[in-house]
C-alpha cells in the first residue's frame, strides 16, 4: 500500500477510535449526573397526588422534606427505607426561618453538602412539598440556591384548587370583575409597606382568595368593606382535597365573622371573597 494511502487509513481509524471514546465518555457522564426535582405531592387525600409526581418519587435516591417523621409515614410504600433528611421551613427564601441565626447557617451548610454530593455521585434527589409549591412555597428558595443544578419543578393540585373544587361554580364569573386576586393578606397587617394593601387590591372588586397564614379575620372584613357591599358572598374552604373533612362555610360581609371564630380555624382553610358565589 502506498505510503499516503496508508496515512490515510491511520487517519480514519484514529478518527473513528476518538469518536467511539467520546459517545462512551458521553454516556458515562450522562449516567453519573444526578438531578434535583421539588415535588409537590398535592393536598388532602393521596390520590391528589399526580402520576408525575409519583414516578419521580418512586425513581427517587435523596429525598428532603419539611417533616421527615411525618412524611416518611405518609409515604411509606414510595420512600421505603431511602435516606430522608429535613428541608426544613423557608431554609434558603425569604418565609418563616425557625431557630437561630446560627442553627439556619448550619442546616443550610448541611443542606448543600447532601443534595451537591448526591448529585454529583449520580443520585436523584427529590425535595418533597405540598400543594402548589410557587404560591406561598416554602421550598421555592431551594431552586435560586441550587439553579446550577437546574432543578425541575413538578407541579401538583394545590388547595386553592381543590377548594375551586369544592366551592362548585367558576370563580371568574363575577358580574363586576373577571379577574382573580390571590394574596396572603399581608396588606391588611398595620404598618404594612408594599403597594399591594389589601384596600388597594380591593379597589377592583375582583374575586379575591385568602392564603391565611396569620389573618385576622374581622380586620381583613373591616377593610374589605371599605370596598365591596356588606352583602358581597364570601366563602371560607376548611381543609380543602380532604375527602372525609373538608367543609365550605357561606356568608357575606356582614355576617361571615358572627359564623366563625379566628381561634377556632383550622389552619388548613382559604377564604374567598367576591360575587362570583350569588
Amino acid at each position: 500500500m502506498p505510503h499516503y494511502l496508508r496515512l490515510k487509513h491511520c487517519s480514519v481509524l484514529a478518527y473513528i477510535t476518538l469518536t467511539v471514546l467520546l459517545a462512551f465518555t458521553g454516556v458515562a457522564m450522562a449516567a453519573q449526573t444526578g438531578t434535583l426535582k421539588l415535588v409537590s405531592v398535592g393536598i388532602g387525600d393521596r390520590d391528589n397526588m399526580t402520576l408525575r409526581a409519583h414516578k419521580a418519587i418512586v425513581n427517587a435516591d435523596v429525598f428532603l422534606a419539611m417533616h421527615p417523621e411525618q412524611t416518611r409515614a405518609k409515604l411509606a410504600d414510595l420512600i421505603g427505607d431511602k435516606p430522608l433528611h429535613d428541608a426544613g421551613h423557608g431554609l434558603f427564601g425569604r418565609m418563616g426561618h425557625r431557630g437561630s441565626a446560627e442553627q439556619r447557617a448550619a442546616q443550610q451548610d448541611k443542606t448543600r453538602q447532601i443534595i451537591r454530593s448526591a448529585v454529583a455521585g449520580g443520585k436523584h434527589v427529590v425535595i418533597l412539598d405540598y400543594g402548589d409549591s410557587t404560591i406561598y412555597g416554602p421550598q421555592t428558595g431551594y431552586l435560586k440556591e441550587f439553579a446550577d443544578l437546574n432543578p425541575e419543578v413538578v407541579p401538583g393540585i394545590s388547595s386553592f384548587n381543590a377548594a375551586n373544587a369544592a366551592l362548585k361554580c367558576g370563580i371568574t364569573g363575577g358580574s363586576q370583575s373577571h379577574s382573580v386576586i390571590i394574596t396572603a393578606a399581608m396588606g391588611a397587617r398595620e404598618g404594612y409597606k408594599g403597594k399591594d394593601t389589601l384596600t388597594k387590591l380591593a379597589e377592583t372588586q375582583s374575586t379575591m382568595v385568602f392564603f391565611t397564614m396569620g389573618l385576622n379575620l374581622s380586620e381583613v372584613v373591616k377593610q374589605l368593606k371599605t370596598q365591596y357591599d356588606a352583602i358581597t358572598p364570601m366563602a371560607i374552604v376548611l381543609y380543602a382535597g380532604s375527602s372525609d373533612k373538608e367543609q365550605v362555610i357561606r356568608g357575606t360581609l356582614n355576617t361571615i365573622t358572627t359564623q366563625v371564630e379566628d381561634d377556632k380555624l383550622p389552619f388548613e382553610h382559604l377564604i374567598y371573597v367576591g360575587d362570583f358565589l350569588r
